[in-house]
């Protein structure tokens, strides 16, 4: 597990404000010769990546969902959030994965989910949250938002007591779902979770980026939705 480091030996590094601050270690500097960041083109447009040239990995700018600010400065929109929980029938990466590539028409290297090892290599231990400049993130104003949604659409959940009736009403069902779903989200928004293609057969494993807590945390284990930053190797010129 990584560890955080103390607040006092922390300097702040204020990142675009649609994406997220960090404080780094004292004298850290990110590596602007490692990541480069590039657009592809798509049956939607352009689409922003990030070249990693220490791991031959091109990554999503953005997490799956969302996409690049018009200034390139961070990321727009929501996310897509996918569970945790994995099985043969039901699995939500596939499909995620399916419509990504559909962008792409037949390209010789597809996006595809990161295996834990590949995701640990965005992990960067020097800041907190332990994340790169050069990746985009959701604006902590979409944590604001969605917490507030949440706190609506959890107090529509709770159980009413009828004073006529003298007996507890419960919620419709499809409101408790919206509940734990907005729950989920702002867990996720919150630890900066994203998820990898790595499963010890109850589920995906993912990471929390946060900085503090778990950071490597087994898939399978409660109930967990989590962002996802789809991966390929970096294609060439010919591809």
């Amino acid at each position: 597990m990584h560890r955080y480091f103390p607040p006092l030996l922390l300097i702040a590094t204020l990142l675009p404000v649609t994406s997220q601050a960090r404080e780094c270690l004292p004298g850290y500097q990110d590596d602007h010769n490692r990541f480069v960041s590039e657009q592809v083109d798509t049956a939607e447009g352009k689409l922003n990546v990030v070249n990693d040239r220490a791991t031959g990995l091109q990554w999503l700018y953005c997490p799956y969902g969302q996409h690049a600010s018009a200034d390139g400065t961070g990321c727009e929109g929501t996310p897509a959030f996918i569970s945790t929980r994995a099985n043969a029938e039901d699995n939500p990466l596939m499909g995620v994965i399916k419509q990504a590539n559909d962008r792409l028409g037949t390209p010789a290297q597809p996006w595809r989910a990161p295996d834990i090892k590949e995701l640990f290599t965005l992990y960067n231990n020097q800041c907190q949250p332990a994340i790169y400049a050069a990746q985009g993130y959701p604006a902590t104003s979409l944590q604001s938002q969605i917490a507030a949604d949440k706190e609506t659409l959890c107090a529509d959940a709770a159980s009413k007591w009828d004073k006529v009736t003298e007996q507890w009403i419960e919620a419709p069902d499809d409101v408790k779902t919206a509940c734990r779903a907005a729950e989920q989200q702002l867990w996720a928004l919150t630890n900066i979770a994203f998820g990898s293609d790595s499963s010890g057969g109850e589920g995906y494993d993912f990471l929390n980026f946060a900085g503090s807590g778990e950071t490597f945390n087994v898939g399978g284990i409660g109930t967990s939705s989590v962002m996802l930053r789809l991966v390929r190797p970096i294609p060439t010129i010919e591809e």
